[in-house]
């Protein structure tokens, strides 16, 4: 949403070529609201994690009578209804779209398993590779991994292959064995994501954000002969 007010100071020329105030100006508070209300549920449902879901509803159920009678107040009881609705319809894509989360097309069909240094071990002493993946449900970069790369048919076969362990840490939580993995691999962050084979016994850190290529020859590399 800051894009444009970016764009104009880093090019002030652009400012000259902006249109007349007008109508436009009401549409695009419209959608720069629709914008930031979309992100504000999004926010607040990443709360479900630590205090539930019931304590999230409630909540929203309360910010959503007072903005109605707020709006109301402000304007007219037909335009507060409208808001409503639209909010609502705000409300119930953003829950359609985190209800779909690895679901639909691009369906996560590998078997994750817990994430840990033995799980690590016992893989390369039977000669695996091991994909690691560690996570978090507020982590924006971690979804554009997930639904860019990490879901693609591609790498999804090739982490279905026999001798291929994935391994999964998800980082939503505070978690002090996470946090303890992280750190002894120099990184205080996720996404994270780590190739162990044969051939890569100390392993291999990909960058933060994925290529879908480069991860396919780092794990094609680390099988070795």
């Amino acid at each position: 949403m800051s894009l444009p007010w970016l764009l104009i100071v880093a090019w002030p020329g652009l400012a000259q070529r902006l249109p007349r105030p007008g109508r436009w100006m009401n549409h695009l508070r419209v959608v720069l609201g629709l914008m930031m209300l979309g992100s504000a549920l999004w926010l607040v449902s990443l709360l479900t994690i630590h205090i539930g879901r019931t304590p999230v509803l409630t909540l929203l159920v309360i910010l959503a009578i007072a903005l109605l009678v707020a709006t109301a107040w402000r304007y007219r009881w037909q335009t507060a209804l409208r808001a409503g609705a639209l909010a609502i319809v705000v409300a119930g894509a953003v829950a359609f779209v985190a209800q779909q989360d690895g679901q639909g097309p691009r369906r996560d069909r590998v078997n994750w398993q817990p994430l840990s240094e033995q799980a690590i071990a016992s893989a390369l002493a039977e000669h695996k590779r091991v994909f690691i993946d560690v996570t978090a449900d507020w982590c924006v970069t971690c979804k554009a991994n997930k639904y860019n790369v990490l879901l693609r048919d591609d790498v999804q076969q090739a982490l279905l292959a026999p001798d291929v362990v994935a391994l999964r840490g998800d980082w939503s939580r505070p978690s002090a064995d996470i946090n303890q993995f992280l750190t002894a691999r120099g990184s205080a962050a996720v996404p994270f994501n780590q190739i162990y084979g044969p051939e890569l016994p100390q392993g291999q850190i990909l960058p933060a954000l994925l290529d879908r290529e480069h991860l396919l020859a780092t794990l094609s590399a680390a099988k070795g002969k």
